[in-house]
Order: structure tokens, then C-alpha cells, then sequence
């Protein structure tokens, strides 16, 4: 039983990559664009048309595709900067830790 529900699982996750992938989602940011822009055309007017007014109220407009691309350059970017400065810190994370895990042990008198 175990192993279906696996191969189900595999399947749908599979599907999904293999789908967005065709679909370029996960190819050059051109082609992303153009997948949200597709979306967005889509989408846009069954959201406006199923929603309840109050809640269409409370929520603001799907964002442009200018504003989208731009929010991921901008996530990716500090993505990056945030990792290479913890890995240029990472000789003092270490030590840190080291200090920290003897100051713990010696507290337990072991």
C-alpha cells in the first residue's frame, strides 16, 4: 500500500515539474513572463467574476507582470547577497557554535 501511494505521489510532483516545465516556467525569464502574462489573462476575469464584492474589495489587483519580475529580481538578488554573506561568515558562525556548545556543556558539569 505504501509503495502505490508513493508511485502516486511521484507521479503527481513529476507531472507537475514536467508540466511547468513545458510550459517554461522554469526556463529563461522571458519565458516565465510570458507564462504569467498568460495566467494573468486568464485567470484575471473568473477572479473578478466568482469573488465575493466585499472580498474584492479588501484584496488589491493581481500584480503586473513588471511588478512581479521585478519583485523576483530583487527577492533573488538579496537571496544571493544574504547566502555568500553567511558563507564568507561561516569561519565565525563555526566558532560561535564551538564557543557556545563547551559554555552549554560545562553548565551540565559532565
Amino acid at each position: 500500500m505504501e509503495l502505490v501511494r508513493f508511485a502516486i505521489k511521484s507521479s503527481i510532483v513529476g507531472g507537475s515539474i514536467y508540466y511547468t516545465y513545458t510550459e517554461g516556467l522554469w526556463s529563461k525569464s522571458e519565458e516565465t513572463a510570458k507564462l504569467y502574462e498568460k495566467l494573468y489573462a486568464n485567470l484575471a476575469p473568473y477572479v473578478k467574476e466568482n469573488v465575493p464584492e466585499e472580498v474584492i474589495k479588501e484584496w488589491a489587483q493581481l500584480p503586473s507582470v513588471s511588478c512581479v519580475t521585478s519583485f523576483v529580481k530583487t527577492s533573488w538578488n538579496n537571496g544571493v547577497i544574504t547566502s555568500m554573506k553567511f558563507i564568507s561568515d561561516l569561519p565565525a558562525h563555526t566558532t560561535n557554535l564551538y564557543e557556545t556548545a563547551e559554555k552549554y556543556i560545562k553548565t551540565l558539569n559532565i
